[in-house]
């Protein structure tokens, strides 16, 4: 793609952010300053039409940081404080949250789809990395220390190393259900991740006792959860009293919202409709 293209994309992309609190707009032939390519004065020259590109409009900044030519939008931080705020931000701005690339780049490294991960971290923590829980999970995907352990990670602290033992233990318990298969098989693992696997082993053995489907989600798993809430069930159980409502919610919210986030974003973080409609049209234009 043209330079011209990259940063209209760019433009176009961010256009809507204007109001946002430190929302950033990137010029994208920048990544070319740090090199020898080309000649001196075309160089110059591609630096001055790349700087005007981000000029600063009233109430903005541009900073030059490695290269890269930053405009800081300034506004209400408190505006979104909220995790439906952000992600109703991140939205127009075609990203899922500030952590994309590195959601992808765990989950790809498992096999997992980074928008399932990221539904799965919007739950729970809202993307907000030091969101720590009564029982001791901690960061954006709340990672336990029993879980941590299962998948033999010392630290889990930083977004990244948070994101990484989570991903490999969300495939940790996706070997332990093999004979689920699709949706289904995301579902229970995601009921596992939620309420412990030892839990989700005890519904599976009372599906079965009841002839229900062990590895089936819909009018099956997701009716027998609940009755891990009753005495009379759970008093016969190895692992007791859980949360199956609780549990049945948290799963049926995470794959809603995985849906829209395959809608909204594509394979690989950046590349979500806005930005595709964006070179769409840049092709239209040429």
């Amino acid at each position: 793609m043209h330079s011209a293209a990259v940063r209209r994309v760019h433009r176009i992309a961010c256009a809507t952010c204007a109001a946002a609190a430190a929302a950033l707009v990137f010029s994208g032939p920048a990544w070319h300053w740090g090199s020898n390519r080309g000649a001196p004065a075309e160089a110059e020259a591609e630096r001055a039409r790349a700087e005007d590109a981000v000029a600063p409009r009233a109430g903005q900044i541009t900073l030059r940081v490695g290269g890269w030519l930053i405009r800081v939008e300034r506004g209400d931080p408190a505006l979104f404080a909220q995790p439906e705020a952000r992600a109703a931000l991140a939205a127009k701005e075609g990203r899922l949250s500030a952590y994309d690339h590195i959601v992808h780049r765990h989950a790809a490294s498992e096999g997992l789809d980074w928008r399932l991960v990221s539904a799965l971290i919007y739950e729970e923590s809202g993307f907000r990395p030091d969101s720590r829980s009564p029982a001791g999970a901690y960061g954006l995907m709340q990672v336990r220390p029993a879980a941590a352990e299962d998948v033999g990670a010392r630290r889990y602290f930083t977004p990244d190393e948070n994101v990484e033992t989570g991903v490999r233990y969300l495939k940790h318990l996706s070997h332990k259900l093999p004979r689920a298969r699709g949706r289904d098989r995301l579902a229970l693992v995601l009921a596992a991740y939620h309420m412990g696997p030892a839990h989700l082993w005890d519904a599976q053995r009372l599906a079965e006792r009841f002839g229900y489907d062990p590895n089936r989600w819909e009018n099956s798993m997701d009716l027998i959860l609940p009755l891990l809430e009753e005495p009379e069930f759970y008093r016969q159980l190895e692992h007791g009293y859980a949360q199956g409502r609780l549990t049945v919610n948290y799963v049926n919210r995470i794959l809603e919202r995985y849906e829209r986030y395959k809608a909204q974003a594509g394979e690989w973080p950046g590349f979500g409709p806005p930005v595709r409609a964006a070179i769409a049209s840049e092709a239209r234009g040429r």
